[in-house]
């Protein structure tokens, strides 16, 4: 049974975007970035402040019109 979820506009479109770019469906582009992650979040490579510094800085990149 599909699920769905919501996203902004501009998430959607950079999404789509790098899965044109990667030869990917939008699907499969999400479910890379969600493998990226989980990957990053189980590895302790980085401490819970240091990802969200990280997102906080990615965010402003890419949608700064947008609040996060």
């Amino acid at each position: 049974m599909p699920r769905y979820i919501t996203l902004r506009p501009a998430l959607y479109e950079h999404l789509r975007r790098e899965a044109a770019l990667n030869d990917r469906t939008i699907k499969a582009q999400a479910l890379h970035w969600l493998a990226i992650g989980k990957a990053i979040e189980a590895s302790d490579l980085y401490t819970h402040s240091e990802l969200t510094a990280l997102l906080d800085r990615f965010n402003a990149a890419i949608w700064p019109e947008e609040p996060t």
